[in-house]
C-alpha cells in the first residue's frame, strides 16, 4: 500500500506564497468590507456597529432594480456564451482545413481590454451604428433599431457574448475532447442518430466543463463594470455601477460596501446552485 502524503515543512513552505495572498489579501479585503457595511472603518464619520447601511440599501428600489438587473445580465450573459461555444467546440473537436485560421478569429478578443472591446461593439450596434446603416440601405428596417443603452440590456449581453466567447470556449473544448471516440462510435453502431448523441453522450459527458464555465462567466457578466458603464441603460445600472457611484460621487462607502457584500453572498449563493444542479444531473446520469 502506498503510504498518504505528509504535510512536510517543505511543502508549507512552497504553499505559503499562493496560499498566503489569498488568504490575507482576499481575505483581509473581504472582512474589511462585512465591516465596513456594519458601520465599522467609517471613513466619513464615526465607527460602530449599525444595520441601518443594510436597511437604507434594501430599502432602495434603485438597489433593488440594479440587483435584479446584474443577476439578468449575470444568468443570460453565461447561458449564451455556452449556448454559443457549445457548437464551436463541437466543430473543434475534429481537425479540419478552416480549424486553425477560425481559431484565431475567435481567441482575437481574449487580447482586448473589456473597455475597448464595448467601444468597438458600440460602433456595430449603436443607434447609427454599421448594422442599423447596413439594413436601412437594404431597406430590411426603416428606422433605426435600439440595440445600445437598451432598457433589457440586450447590447450588454451582446458584447458579454462576444468578449468571453474564447475563454468559455478552451473551457469547452477542454471537456468535449475528454470524450472518448469510442463511445460515440459505440452509440451510433447501436443506432443512435446525431441529437441523441448530443443530448444523451456528449452534453451529460461535458455537464462538469459547461457548469465551470457558466459559474465563471456569471461571476465575470454580474460584477462587471467597464461593459456596462458604456453600453448597459441608462436606469437601472449595474451593481458594480452603483457601487462605484456610491462610494465616489456620495462618499457613501459604507453602503457602497454592502453592495459589494451582495455581491459575493449573491457569487457564492449561485456556486452553490451550479453545484447542486451538477450533483443532480450526475446522479441521474
Amino acid at each position: 500500500m502506498k503510504k498518504k502524503d505528509k504535510m512536510t515543512p517543505f511543502i508549507i513552505l512552497m504553499l505559503i506564497p499562493g496560499v498566503g495572498f489569498i488568504v490575507f489579501f482576499i481575505g483581509s479585503s473581504i472582512s474589511i468590507t462585512v465591516l465596513q457595511s456594519l458601520g465599522f472603518f467609517n471613513m466619513m464619520g464615526e465607527s460602530g456597529f449599525t444595520l441601518g447601511y443594510w436597511k437604507s440599501i434594501l430599502s432602495s428600489r434603485e438597489a433593488i432594480d440594479s440587483l435584479l438587473f446584474s443577476l439578468r445580465m449575470g444568468i443570460l450573459s453565461s447561458v449564451g456564451t455556452v449556448l454559443v461555444a457549445f457548437p464551436l467546440a463541437l466543430f473543434f473537436r475534429k481537425s479540419g482545413p478552416a480549424k486553425g485560421m477560425l481559431g484565431s478569429i475567435i481567441k482575437v478578443p481574449l487580447f482586448i481590454p473589456a473597455l475597448v472591446a464595448a467601444f468597438l461593439i458600440l460602433n456595430l450596434i449603436s443607434y447609427h451604428g454599421l448594422i442599423n446603416t447596413t439594413l436601412m440601405r437594404l431597406n430590411i428596417i426603416d428606422e433605426p433599431l435600439r440595440m445600445l443603452n437598451d432598457s433589457f440590456g440586450w447590447g450588454v449581453i451582446t458584447i458579454q457574448i462576444w468578449k468571453n466567447l474564447p475563454f468559455v470556449l478552451l473551457i469547452l473544448m477542454s471537456a468535449i475532447s475528454s470524450i472518448r471516440d469510442d463511445t460515440i462510435d459505440a452509440a451510433r453502431n447501436l443506432g443512435a442518430g446525431y441529437w441523441s448523441v448530443l443530448f444523451r453522450i456528449y452534453i451529460p459527458l461535458a455537464m462538469p466543463g459547461i457548469l465551470v464555465a457558466m459559474i465563471l462567466m456569471f461571476i465575470k457578466a454580474f460584477g462587471d463594470f467597464p461593459i456596462t458603464s458604456v453600453a448597459g441603460p441608462v436606469y437601472p445600472s449595474s451593481v458594480a455601477n452603483r457601487m462605484q457611484i456610491m462610494a465616489n460621487l456620495y462618499q457613501e462607502w459604507n453602503q457602497a460596501a454592502v453592495l459589494g457584500v451582495i455581491i459575493i453572498i449573491t457569487t457564492f449563493f449561485v456556486i452553490w446552485a451550479y453545484s447542486r444542479f451538477a450533483e443532480l444531473v450526475q446522479g441521474g446520469a
